[in-house]
């Protein structure tokens, strides 16, 4: 959001000035909105991709996050980090993680 708009809405409902074009502070704020709705969906669509990668990699043997990310085709723009996120907060149900304490942590398939 714009300095010049978080302003205006402070002065709005703070200060009680009435003065403040609230059309020009809407349109500010519907562009922001739109700009991230558009980034989260373009960031869905990349987990979406991949998730489709990480399931066909997967199998019975242990991999650590590194061996996984190497061994295979990415969507652009999907990297290392995001592969490290999916694995422990999106789709650590359909997968099983293998702490090996001081090492890195490898992951399997979950059975059906």
């Amino acid at each position: 959001m714009k300095k010049n708009t978080l302003t205006a809405l402070y002065n709005y409902f703070v200060k009680s000035d009435d003065t403040i074009d609230l059309s020009t502070v809407v349109e500010d704020i519907r562009a922001e909105y739109e700009r991230t709705a558009e980034k989260a969906q373009a960031n869905r669509s990349i987990y979406d991709a991949a998730h489709d990668v990480l399931i066909a990699a997967l199998t019975d043997t242990p991999q650590t996050s590194t061996e996984i990310f190497e061994s295979n085709e990415w969507p652009e723009d999907f990297t290392q980090g995001k592969l490290n996120y999916a694995l422990r907060a999106m789709w650590s149900s359909e997968i099983n993680k293998i702490d090996n304490g001081k090492k890195p942590n490898t992951y399997t398939r979950k059975e059906a």
